[in-house]
């Protein structure tokens, strides 16, 4: 994937821009204050005025990168502004000018095989695994936990939309459910899809052998096949 922080608008995003590539680089146990300096392209001493520490420094950069996921999803901020220049970076619009479908796909395989993406704005196999080593620490640090609580709101909104959008165009009789199944909300297919996508990260960043994977996705996928035509798709479904 592309550096995200390629052209910073300010000293908060360059030191962050410092901070991501020192954790691809290094990973979380290995990446420093010292080693972050060494990204930096001003002085190293700014990382230390503006941070208390290493883990204030990642949380800040993980609340940042996920503020402009959320507003690329959304919409974006307002144009010729330099948040909506960052929004563009972080997240370019063409990565979700795609059908809700095959954002769907794309999800699920970020999690277990990231090397497949070739887009550029896709997260790689490195940035996965950084995600997953970060994730790891909110089991000891309530900072951490707080930041992946409300990373799973975002992207569990963000999914819930693209199940709902998915499943309009899928066969189904005139109450909106296939046949005489049982109907199933958005949220509650988000729910499964986002679960899916953690262990799944885990299991990627956490084992040498990938056999399991096209098992995995085969599973996922036939379960949206059969689960998306007995989706709620009016407002009211699924929303919480």
């Amino acid at each position: 994937m592309n550096d995200p922080f390629a052209e910073p608008s300010d000293t908060r995003q360059a030191i962050l821009g410092a901070a991501f590539r020192a954790l691809c680089e290094h990973g979380y146990a290995n990446v420093t204050i010292a080693r972050i300096g060494d990204e930096f392209d001003k002085s190293p001493s700014l990382v230390y005025h503006h941070y208390d520490g290493k883990d204030d420094l990642l949380i800040d950069l993980l609340e940042f990168l996920l503020d402009e996921f959320e507003a690329s999803v959304a919409g974006g901020p307002p144009e010729d502004t330099p948040e909506a220049e960052a929004a563009t970076e972080m997240a370019p619009e063409a990565a979700f000018d795609r059908s809700a479908r095959d954002q769907l796909d794309d999800y699920l395989t970020a999690a277990v095989e990231p090397a497949a993406l070739d887009q550029t704005h896709a997260p790689d196999a490195r940035f996965v695994t950084v995600m997953t080593e970060l994730r790891s620490q909110a089991a000891n640090d309530e900072a951490y936990r707080d930041h992946f609580d409300r990373s799973d709101r975002v992207f569990g909104e963000y999914l819930e939309r693209l199940v709902r959008e998915a499943a309009a165009g899928t066969s189904r009789d005139g109450t909106g459910t296939a046949g005489d199944e049982e109907p199933v909300t958005a949220a509650q297919v988000a729910s499964t899809l986002q679960t899916f996508a953690t262990g799944g990260m885990f299991r990627w960043a956490t084992t040498n052998e990938g056999t399991w994977v096209a098992d995995s996705r085969a599973g996922i996928d036939r379960y949206l096949e059969s689960v998306l035509p007995l989706v709620e798709t009016d407002d009211s479904g699924g929303e919480s």
